[in-house]
């Protein structure tokens, strides 16, 4: 069984932190160890004492403010593992993420693996949708934290093409891959220009829906990315699709 490094990076979200902790020691694919890279104004209690107890987990608190892919390039240098996983702090990563996507990527043969199709979810919006990356045109619900709206497209106004390489958040891939091709020293689409680079350089990228509810991307008040969902979905089966997420 290959062992996955998964990679935080972090800052001054202490009250995710236990959240993402429970994702990650949840996972089903057992041979894991986690990074966590914090430039957070004080470190984190909570991980340095998870950290102390088990052995797979890795903090580290530095005194500088980097950017987010300057802190991705030193836990892939720090990792052990031959694949690496993206598990941010502020979404919800099923206990089937990992297997999932570890056996798609190596049943494929590829060097990167992420979401075209994922679950969306607004608390403060009571919005729970499905983004399909693949759909350029047609109605979509436009949402932000709080609010959500209605919005078409259609052959002028068109989702962006290169959206299907954004959302990081589900990536998957090769550390060798990686240790190739580093993330750019940059804090905002440092995931996007990871990718594309290493498309360009003609690593194979593959993407799949989330057939088995894996992942939900979480929108909350320090949300960069834009989401459009394609479809939106009762909030009553948040619970009976992702039965481990806890509202944070």
């Amino acid at each position: 069984m290959a062992r996955v490094s998964i990679i935080t990076p972090t800052r001054n979200r202490e009250h995710f932190l236990p959240v993402i902790a429970r994702c990650v020691m949840s996972q089903a694919h057992a041979d894991w160890e986690w990074l966590i890279d914090d430039d957070s104004d004080m470190p984190s209690s909570f991980l340095r004492e998870l950290s102390a107890r088990d052995s797979r987990i890795h903090y580290r608190h530095r005194n500088e403010v980097v950017s987010i892919g300057f802190k991705r390039n030193e836990m892939i240098a720090r990792a052990t593992g031959e694949f690496i996983a993206h598990f941010d702090d502020d979404d919800y990563y099923a206990p089937n993420f990992l297997q999932f996507m570890l056996s798609t990527l190596v049943e494929h043969q590829a060097d990167l693996i992420k979401f075209s199709g994922f679950f969306v979810y607004s608390p403060a919006a009571q919005f729970l949708g499905y983004m399909d990356l693949t759909a350029k045109v047609g109605h979509h619900y436009m949402i932000s934290n709080d609010r959500f709206e209605e919005i078409t497209f259609h052959d002028k106004m068109q989702i962006g093409a290169d959206f299907i390489v954004f959302y990081g958040y589900s990536y998957v891939f090769r550390r060798d891959t990686a240790l190739r091709f580093p993330f750019r020293d940059i804090s905002l689409s440092e995931d996007e220009h990871f990718a594309k680079d290493l498309v360009n350089h003609g690593a194979q990228m593959i993407t799949t829906d989330d057939p088995h509810c894996t992942a939900l991307h979480i929108l909350h008040p320090g949300s960069t990315a834009r989401c459009f969902a394609r479809d939106r979905l009762p909030t009553f089966l948040l619970q009976k699709l992702f039965p481990g997420y806890v509202n944070q």
